[in-house]
């Protein structure tokens, strides 16, 4: 009788694996249609908007020569390269500094993190990243990733003193939408109105979905009075477009609340949206379908 306890030996049954290379890829996180993971080689490289830089990014806030990523085998470091704009990690300026998979560095507009990871969790890690950060029914930003993108927006302001603004957005009575047509044409409504403030925002503005009718939008480099203009032209965007349901045109109009805030005022942007929603209130007691300021 074999002893249950004794291993049984199959010689060439071991199945043996491949030894599995770790090595650092930089990612662009923000925007998502830039999205990219960039094999770090060992040694030093530029990221920069010029020629000559060995990562090319597209952003008119980055400088030709805006930092060097340094990986020595062990270690990746960032180096500022005296850019116009400044290099951030999680919102604070550096010259300098290690990173790890934690920290988000920013350039301009742009987003980045540094993770080690091997072959097969590249594309893993794309399609992990949209479910994380994209709005499932609306497809653009959430909550979440608006609030990780607006730090370096906000501490990118505070060091040039220029003018930040948030917007609120909602959805004039959604609830009688639902009650009347149902879900799925309120559904259709919110997918149409992301559509239409997606397509009527600047490219560098940050557009999310807050939560159920609420949109969320930050806009920054521009004066107050372009501001209101913006959310103006949201606003017509919205009321003249045809929402229709089953041969049904659905009247819908949105109000909005825009807080503006220059360089060291600028404050935190749970604070701004705390304003900009007591001024959405407004707009809504004032006989909704207008921007409140």
């Amino acid at each position: 009788m074999q002893d249950l306890d004794q291993t049984i030996v199959t010689p060439g049954k071991t199945i043996k694996f491949e030894k599995i290379e770790l090595r650092p890829h930089l990612i662009i996180l923000y925007p998502q249609t830039q999205f990219k993971q960039i094999p770090l080689p060992k040694g030093t490289i530029t990221l920069g908007r010029g020629q000559d830089a060995d990562v090319r990014l597209d952003d008119e806030l980055v400088s030709r020569r805006h930092c060097a990523i340094t990986f020595d085998g062990i270690r990746v470091t960032v180096k500022d390269l005296g850019s116009t704009n400044g290099t951030f990690v999680d919102g604070e300026f550096v010259e300098e500094k290690v990173l790890d998979s934690d920290n988000r560095l920013q350039i301009g507009k742009m987003v980045m993190k540094v993770e080690f990871k091997d072959k097969s969790e590249e594309a893993i890690d794309k399609a992990l990243y949209e479910a994380a950060t994209i709005d499932p029914l609306t497809k653009i930003s959430n909550r979440r990733n608006f609030f990780d993108r607006s730090l370096g927006e906000l501490a990118l302001a505070r060091r040039n003193n220029y003018f930040v603004h948030t917007i609120m957005v909602d959805a004039d009575h959604f609830k009688r939408v639902n009650d009347t047509w149902g879900h799925q044409c309120g559904d259709m409504v919110l997918k149409e109105i992301a559509r239409i403030l997606n397509e009527e925002k600047r490219e560098a503005d940050l557009l999310a979905r807050y939560g159920g009718e609420e949109f969320l939008l930050l806009l920054a480099g521009i004066s107050p009075e372009d501001a209101r203009k913006s959310a103006e032209r949201l606003r017509k965007a919205v009321e003249s477009h045809k929402f229709s349901w089953k041969d049904t045109v659905i009247p819908v109009t949105i109000s909005l609340g825009l807080c503006s805030r220059q360089g060291e005022n600028i404050g935190k942007i749970e604070e701004l949206i705390a304003e900009c929603d007591r001024l959405l209130y407004v707009a809504k007691e004032g006989g909704r379908n207008r921007v409140a300021f």
